[in-house]
């Protein structure tokens, strides 16, 4: 267990001290779109991005989805790991079983 807890702050330390690579922040944009484009397919998928968003405060900002993935850049990840991943936010729940 605790080897697994060291491999996951290492991971977000080096989120918080390294930038994501280009090819890396482009295939993960790609793979969004992709997932957007598939997932307004249904009339339903559509109704309910579209319900999502006016709950979030407006359900044009649906138009500008794609967009806003796009302008994620690989400082805005940096400065965002550095923000959200701080002991302080931590909260940790080991699941053993009983085999």
């Amino acid at each position: 267990m605790e080897d697994a807890e060291k491999a996951v702050e290492q991971e977000l330390d080096k989120m918080k001290t390294e930038l994501v690579s280009e090819p890396e922040l482009q295939k993960v944009k790609n793979k969004t779109e992709s997932m957007i484009a598939f997932e307004d397919m249904s009339v339903m998928s559509r109704a309910t991005s579209l319900a999502n968003y006016e709950i979030l405060g407006d359900a044009s900002w649906m138009n500008f989805e794609l967009e806003k993935y796009g302008s994620v850049t690989t400082e805005d990840i940096l400065q965002e790991s550095r923000n959200i991943f701080r002991n302080t936010n931590c909260s940790t729940i080991h699941y053993l079983s009983d085999n």
